[in-house]
């Protein structure tokens, strides 16, 4: 498992405006996500599994005034809606087992 956490604030506490989490856990899955007030509200769940163990990626995450677009190794994956303002997101959080080589933040306000 890895995830990437779109952070409403400066600490680990902070709400959550976007939890992407693919599992391998024998149910391969995608797990989609937002977490408000320390409660995580429902899971949007893709049972398409883009990524294979040991095997590099490039994912693109591209902010849409409305959702999250996903792309992953050059191929629309997922549109997730926003469930919190996008201008409330003002840090990045990557966890679990993945090696990140490069990460580029175009755009920004």
């Amino acid at each position: 498992r890895f995830f990437i956490n779109l952070l409403c604030g400066p600490s680990e506490s902070s709400d959550i405006a976007l939890h992407f989490n693919p599992r391998f856990d024998g149910w391969d899955k995608v797990v989609f996500n937002t977490r408000q007030n320390a409660t995580w509200d429902a899971e949007e769940k893709i049972r398409d599994m883009p990524f294979s163990k040991g095997k590099a990626f490039e994912m693109v995450i591209v902010c849409f005034a409305q959702s999250y677009q996903f792309k992953i190794n050059g191929k629309d994956f997922y549109t997730f809606e926003h469930r919190l303002p996008l201008a409330r997101v003002c840090g990045m959080q990557i966890g679990g087992d993945v090696s990140i080589q490069t990460i580029n933040v175009i755009g920004v306000r």
